[in-house]
C-alpha cells in the first residue's frame, strides 16, 4: 500500500495554471473564484493538495525552524551543528544553544506563528467553501473536510508545542482582536480536529488517491500530540487504534531498521504511516548537500553531526552496556568499539572506518572527509567534521552529484516505531507496566536487542532512552526534552563532545576525547513556552504575552 503523496507540484499547478493559456482574456488567472474551486470534486481535491506541502515545510527537510528543521536537534545533546557564524552551517542553532538571550518576542527562528496562521486561514477558507459552496456528494465533502481538519489539527499541535496557549480560529473573520485560549481549550481543539479526521478518513485509499492522509495517520498524530498535552489516556487510545492496524496487516515494523526511513523506502514498506514523497526534479530538498560527509564533495556537507553523547548511548549488538571511560582521555590507541554496536548506531552514524559509497570514511586531519576544531576558522567547517562523526541516517548513499542534483528521498513524518514508543509512554503514566514493556520490546527486538521487564522510574528512563536512539536525528529530541521538562537540567551547562581520530600512518590511530562547544549550553526555564511575536501583541490588543516574556 502506498502511503505517500507523489508529484504534488503537478496537482497544485493544475489548479493554478488552468487559465494560463487563455492569455487574450482580461480576466485574472492568478486566482479563482470560490465557485470554480468547489465546482467539482476534482477541483476541490486539487485545492486540498495545496495543503500537503505543510508536511514538507515543518518536517525534517523543511525550513520553518532555524532556517532548516534538521538543525533543531543541534540544540540538544545528540547533534552538533558545524558552523559558528550567522549564515553558515546551522550556526543559528549553535548560537541559540549557548546564547538564549538571542530569542526574543521580536526575533525567534524557532517561531512558526505567522506562517502557521496563514495556513490555518487558508484551511478555514477551504472548509467554509466545502460547507457553503460545494455541490458534490456529501460523503466526498466530509472526507475532504477530514483531510483539511487533519492539517489544521497538525498546525495547532505545532503552535501548542511552541507556546502552550494560542489563539483558536475555526472561522473566517476580519476581526483583529482575539485572546489566547486556555491550554485545555487548545488541546481540546487539536483532539477534535484529529478525531474528526480519523473518524472520516479511510484506512486505505484507492490507487488513484494513494498518498492522502489516512485514518492511521490521524490516530498516530493524535498519539503524538496528546503526549505533549499530558493526556495519557487519549494518547494511549489513539496509539492503540494504530496498533490494531498492525494486527490486520496495514502496518508493520520493517525487519531492517536501516530500511525504515529515507531513501530506502519503497512502495510496500508498511512502517510508514505518514510520508511525504518528493519527485525530482520538480519537488526536491537539500538534505544530502547539508549532511553528507565532506569527502562526498570537497568543501561541502557535514553541517549536522552526531555527538559522542549520542554514540555512547547505544548498546552492543545483541545487548549490553558499553563502558566508554577508556576513551575519555587523550592519545588512546585502542580502537573504539564502533563496529560492535547495535544496528541503530550503524544506520545512524558514520564513524572512522565506516564503508560509504564504496570507500572508507576518514574524518580526521589529512583524511578524505577531514576534521576541524570547533569553532572553525571563518565560521564554516567547509565540509570537515567537528565531532569526528558524520550523519548516516536519511542521507542517500546513491546520491553522487550533490551540486547539480538536489535530493528527493522521502520524508517519513510518522513511522510505526514512534507509535509503539508513544503507546509505551502513555501506558507507563497509566500504570500499565506490561503494555509499556511490551511496546518498547517490539522496538528493541526489531534490532536484535533483548527484551526488558522494567518498572517505576527505571521504565520511564528506558522509554526516554529508546526514543533518543530509535528516533535519533529525526527532529524529536529537542521537543521531547522540552515536554518532559528535562531540557533545563540536561542542557544547561552542557558541552557536547566528539572523538578526534589521528592517523599515525601504517594503519595505526590515536583517539582524543574533545569538547565541541565553545561555551556551555543554556536552557532557561522560560523556553518551555516560547513568546508570542511582538507584532501579534501590537496588532491584537486582546492577545496577552506568554508569562516570562
Amino acid at each position: 500500500m502506498k502511503k505517500y503523496f507523489i508529484c504534488l507540484i503537478f496537482t497544485v499547478a493544475a489548479l493554478g495554471f488552468t487559465g494560463c493559456n487563455d492569455f487574450l482574456t482580461p480576466e485574472s488567472t492568478d486566482s479563482y473564484k470560490e465557485s470554480t474551486a468547489f465546482s467539482s470534486e476534482t477541483n476541490a481535491k486539487l485545492y486540498m493538495n495545496s495543503f500537503y506541502p505543510i508536511l514538507s515545510s515543518y518536517g525534517l527537510f523543511g525550513g520553518e525552524y532555524l532556517s532548516g528543521c534538521m538543525y533543531v536537534d543541534g540544540l540538544t545533546d545528540i547533534e552538533k551543528c558545524a558552523g559558528s557564524t550567522i549564515g553558515s552551517n546551522g550556526a543559528v542553532a549553535n548560537l541559540y544553544a549557548t546564547t538564549p538571550s538571542l530569542v526574543t518576542p521580536d526575533q525567534n527562528s524557532l517561531s512558526i506563528w505567522g506562517d502557521a496562521y496563514n495556513s490555518i486561514r487558508l484551511i478555514n477558507q477551504f472548509i467554509n467553501g466545502i460547507d457553503n459552496t460545494a455541490k458534490f456528494d456529501a460523503t466526498v465533502k466530509t472526507r475532504l473536510k477530514a483531510e483539511a481538519r487533519f492539517f489544521r489539527g497538525y498546525l495547532y499541535f505545532l503552535l501548542m508545542r511552541n507556546h502552550g496557549s494560542v489563539i483558536l480560529m475555526d472561522q473566517l473573520t476580519t476581526e483583529k482582536n482575539h485572546a489566547r485560549s486556555t491550554a485545555t481549550q487548545c488541546w481540546d481543539f487539536v483532539a477534535a480536529d484529529l478525531d474528526f479526521a480519523a473518524t472520516n478518513l479511510p484506512q486505505v485509499w484507492g490507487s488513484s488517491d494513494a498518498g492522502r492522509v489516512t485514518k492511521g495517520a490521524a490516530y498516530a498524530m493524535k498519539s503524538r500530540a496528546m503526549l505533549y498535552a499530558e493526556r495519557w489516556q487519549d494518547a494511549y487510545d489513539a496509539a492503540n487504534k494504530v496498533l490494531a492496524m498492525v494486527t490486520d496487516g496495514t502496518y508493520a515494523l520493517n525487519s531492517s531498521y536501516s530500511k525504515a526511513f529515507g531513501s530506502y523506502f519503497g512502495d510496500g514498506n508498511k512502517e510508514a504511516i505518514l510520508e511525504y514523497r518528493y519527485n525530482y526534479p520538480q519537488l526536491t530538498h537539500n538534505f544530502d548537500f547539508i549532511a553528507s560527509p565532506g569527502g562526498d564533495y570537497a568543501g561541502f556537507g557535514g553541517d549536522i553531526q552526531p555527538t559522542q553523547e549520542l554514540v555512547e548511548s547505544y548498546e552492543y549488538a545483541g545487548g549490553g552496556i558499553v563502558d566508554w571511560s577508556a576513551w575519555h582521555s587523550a592519545n588512546v590507541t585502542t580502537t573504539p568499539p564502533w563496529a560492535s554496536l547495535e544496528p541503530r548506531f550503524q544506520a545512524t552514524v558514520l564513524y572512522p572506518g565506516s564503508t560509504w559509497k564504496g570507500r572508507t570514511i576518514e574524518p580526521f586531519e589529512g583524511g578524505k572527509d577531514g576534521w576541524v576544531a570547533y569553532p572553525p576558522a571563518a565560521g564554516s567547517n567547509k565540509g570537515a567534521s567537528v565531532t569526528g562523526y558524520y550523519l548516516r541516517k536519511y542521507v542517500d548513499e546513491t546520491h553522487t552529484d550533490l551540486i547539480n542534483v538536489k535530493s528527493s528521498q522521502p520524508l517519513v513524518e510518522i513511522r510505526l516505531a514512534e507509535v509503539y514508543l508513544n503507546f509505551a509512554e502513555a501506558a507507563y503514566h497509566l500504570t500499565k507496566t506490561d503494555d509499556a514493556n511490551g511496546a518498547i520490546n517490539k522496538v528493541r527486538n526489531r534490532v536484535g536487542l533483548p527484551s526488558l521487564n522494567l518498572s517505576g522510574t527505571t521504565l520511564l528512563d528506558q522509554i526516554k532512552k529508546e526514543r533518543k536512539l530509535e528516533l535519533a536525528c529525526e527532529g524529536h529530541r529537542y521537543w521531547d526534552l522540552r515536554r518532559w521538562k528535562d531540557a533545563a537540567g540536561k542542557l544547561t551547562g552542557l558541552y557536547v563532545h566528539g572523538l578526534k581520530t589521528t592517523d599515525n600512518g601504517g594503519g595505526t590511530y590515536t583517539y582524543d576525547y574533545i569538547t565541541c562547544d565553545d561555551a556551555p549550553r543554556q536552557f532557561p526555564s522560560k523556553f518551555y513556552a516560547f513568546p508570542i511575536p511582538s507584532s501579534e501583541i501590537t496588532n491584537n490588543p486582546l492577545c496577552e504575552q506568554i508569562t516570562g516574556w
